[in-house]
């Protein structure tokens, strides 16, 4: 009868101590309830798990980095070191061939090597899910149809149709769809998380997500251009419809079920970076794309890419029954996800995709720039030189906090009539609305970079060509929840406090 193997007996045979031994003890378990012989157990799992793996290590030298900006006021060159900075940290991991920034580029949360907003990478047989972030398939969706209604009316049934704010929709309130049917939930990613993908289905969550109107007017240029780009419908609807559409287009992620995906990949990735390197930061561990479980985290990114085009279309599909009309076209783009291309995967956070289809025609892509702003509508230039992305939007110079410093008083409260003499001031004659109650300033046209210029380092850097603006009519975002009773009660108490103190120290100079 065998003895069962233990710990020691592996490290006895050759095996080093340390966090693979954890693994390779639970094959040999697994291999020993099939009745394996001991030696044909040792030999088996010398084929698995060798004696003598070598330790990743990062790289000395970081691997390169093209940048796609340019940086004028001190705000700017401050952002962008910052973000210059982590992408160089990430480039030393030995798995990532080289990186880009875009115009948009700016510093995000977290600590070493975390990608910034604006940032790309080209990575070889990996998947590093800190590079796509938690908002998995954060994406843009676009519908076209007939310029025939007031924007009052389409504001109010857009706002009666949408969802925004923490959570999802409220039970016997939420929607359906096929794609919750997807025989995909044995994946171990996304066990036991049908029931997210229900409760969040159309919903578009918070921060920079938004609900926009617009209106388009193409040329015959850029008709021409559609056409050729190989848009044949939208380009034969500019012909009927001549040039003039209302537009309705979302902006969010995957939710609460890309976030818990996003979990699950990080620990696995995490996991296996502590068996298998050293030195790794928590921004930029792995997943082997060909290891079972970069397979498994691969299909369940896919999943959520369609859940979430799923989401957008659902949302768009409500709000133009309530009009009683249908999309003529529709047109989207993820810009946090994970692309395979050949054998590499492409990772953006906050980057369009800007290269040809497998057809060779350019892939279409929607940027917006802030609510008061048209949004562009580009065909990619496929520039190989900046991994043949272009921006997703405008991005940040400063964090919310800091551009929301100066609107506060001394108790750290926001100055409520700043905040509606700036709203006045930047989205005149626009139709805004916050579908939580109050306004949020630091996703107001001034929490971002010049639009103009984000625009024009496009064509400077020949990232995309841009084919239609969507001028805005008005925006939805989520805004700010009304304060809690108990939250007010506390920070008033607080300010009170404050004060007694401020007196009792003036009192005290004083005397």
């Amino acid at each position: 009868m065998n003895m069962e193997i233990k710990a020691r007996d592996l490290i006895a045979a050759g095996w080093h101590e340390g966090r693979r031994l954890g693994a390779a003890l639970r094959r040999v378990r697994d291999l020993e309830s099939s009745g394996l012989p001991r030696p044909d157990v040792l030999a088996r799992l010398e084929q698995e798990f060798p004696k003598q793996l070598p330790v990743i290590l990062p790289r000395h030298e970081p691997s390169p980095l093209a940048e796609a900006i340019e940086v004028e006021s001190p705000a700017e060159v401050a952002s962008v070191a910052t973000a210059r900075a982590r992408m160089q940290e990430l480039l030393h991991m030995p798995v990532v061939k080289r990186g880009v920034i875009m115009p948009d580029a700016c510093p995000t949360g977290g600590g070493p090597a975390t990608i910034p907003v604006g940032g790309a990478i080209e990575v070889e047989n990996a998947i590093l899910p800190g590079a796509h972030s938690a908002d998995i398939c954060c994406s843009m969706f676009a519908s076209f149809f007939p310029a025939n209604h007031p924007v009052g009316e389409m504001m109010d049934h857009l706002q009666k149709t949408t969802h925004f704010g923490a959570g999802g929709r409220p039970r016997g309130e939420q929607w359906t769809s096929a794609v919750l049917e997807e025989p995909v939930w044995d994946n171990p990613f996304l066990t036991g998380l049908r029931s997210r993908a229900q409760d969040f289905m159309g919903t578009q969550g918070d921060g920079n997500h938004f609900a926009y109107l617009g209106r388009v007017e193409f040329t015959e240029a850029q008709r021409a251009a559609l056409e050729s780009a190989g848009q044949t419908g939208l380009a034969e609807w500019i012909t009927r419809r001549e040039g003039a559409f209302n537009v309705l287009v979302t902006h969010h992620g995957s939710r609460g079920l890309g976030a818990d995906v996003y979990k699950r990949g990080h620990l696995a990735a995490r996991q296996w970076c502590d068996e298998n390197a050293k030195d790794i930061p928590g921004g930029a561990v792995w997943l082997p794309g060909d290891s079972p479980e970069g397979r498994d985290y691969w299909e369940a990114l896919q999943y959520v890419g369609r859940w979430t085009r799923e989401n957008h279309a659902q949302i768009h599909a409500a709000f133009l029954r309530r009009l009683g009309q249908r999309a003529l076209v529709q047109i989207g783009n993820e810009h946090n996800f994970v692309w395979k291309r050949g054998d590499t995967y492409l990772h953006g956070k906050g980057a369009t995709p800007a290269w040809r289809a497998g057809t060779g025609q350019p892939l279409p892509g929607l940027i917006p720039l802030n609510m008061a702003r048209e949004i562009l509508l580009v065909l990619g230039s496929d520039n190989d030189q900046f991994l043949s992305f272009c921006p997703h939007g405008a991005g940040r110079n400063l964090s919310r906090i800091a551009m929301l410093a100066p609107y506060k008083d001394a108790d750290g409260n926001l100055d409520p009539a700043r905040v509606r003499q700036t709203l006045a001031e930047t989205t005149g004659g626009l139709d805004i609305r916050w579908f939580c109650g109050a306004p949020d300033l630091s996703e107001s046209p001034p929490a971002y970079k010049d639009a103009t210029k984000v625009k024009a380092q496009i064509a400077r850097f020949n990232l995309a060509t841009v084919v239609g603006e969507i001028q805005p009519l008005g925006c939805i975002m989520a805004g700010e929840a009304p304060e809690p009773p108990w939250v007010r009660a506390r920070r008033e108490k607080r300010a009170a406090h404050k004060g007694q103190r401020r007196e009792g120290q003036a009192e005290t100079a004083g005397g």
